[in-house]
């Protein structure tokens, strides 16, 4: 069993959650068939144990509205909360039915994407997305399918430059 983001072998069963050690995401649940929403713990195979300091803990935030936002996506959020050409990208993004299971960062990283490939290569050490992953994302969206995302991308950023240019005079 590899990781599906970095790779990596270093996989470890933990509180009924299978997590990789080198970039600290988790892979799968385990839970018994006899209750389905109390995690199993099994015994951890010897070739994917490892030290606890060693794997990596993100921590939720929970904001003032009750929402729950994983950590790793808070330069994300500052980076949408800082650019509105930003949040208008994210937002066509955030909206289309293939990408509501993804994360606010994988989300902007699509949408810096599809928009200009520069920009996303200017902001992928920001977000912690490479382009390999992004690609890999995009592989499950049709071609005419990313190419109407792409569209209307570029067309709500201009609609943005457009009346931000109108609302200075």
């Amino acid at each position: 069993m590899k990781c599906p983001y970095c790779g990596s072998e270093n996989l470890v069963w933990r509180e009924g959650q299978v997590v990789c050690s080198s970039c600290g995401s988790v892979i799968d649940r385990i839970y018994d068939g006899a209750s389905f929403f109390e995690p199993i713990k099994p015994k951890p195979a010897t070739k994917y144990t490892v030290e606890k300091e060693e794997i990596p803990i993100y921590k939720d935030v929970v904001l003032d509205n009750g929402a729950v936002i994983r950590a790793e996506s808070l330069p994300a959020i500052k980076l949408i909360e800082s650019n509105e050409l930003f949040l208008i990208i994210y937002d066509v993004v955030n909206s289309h039915p293939l990408f509501r299971s993804k994360t606010i960062k994988t989300k902007l990283a699509v949408a810096l994407y599809l928009y200009d490939t520069r920009l996303f290569k200017k902001f992928k050490r920001i977000l912690g997305m490479n382009e390999k992953r992004v690609l890999k994302v995009l592989a499950s969206v049709k071609r005419d399918e990313r190419e109407k995302l792409r569209e209307k991308i570029r067309e709500r950023a201009m609609m943005a430059v457009g009346s931000s240019q109108q609302q200075a005079f």
